[in-house]
């Protein structure tokens, strides 16, 4: 019982990485998207930036667009 279902978790895990291989492979950018906040240009068009950016524009008294709560 227990090695049928390691066998199937096992196989929807290797279908659920090839899935994200072919979406990558066929894609018209041919890149993983960025997850990073500070390099991810929709966030930037957003105004979402990372902690230690909208940490130095709180202290400098900037005001970036979030919603700040401090």
């Amino acid at each position: 019982m227990f090695l049928k279902l390691l066998l199937l978790s096992i196989v929807l895990i290797a279908i659920a990485f090839l899935g994200l291989g072919i979406q990558i492979f066929f894609s018209k950018k041919k890149k993983f998207p960025e997850t990073k906040v500070g390099h991810n240009k929709d966030m930037r068009e957003k105004k979402i930036y990372c902690y230690k950016t909208q940490q130095k524009m709180i202290d400098k008294g900037i005001n970036y667009g979030g919603n700040c709560s401090c």
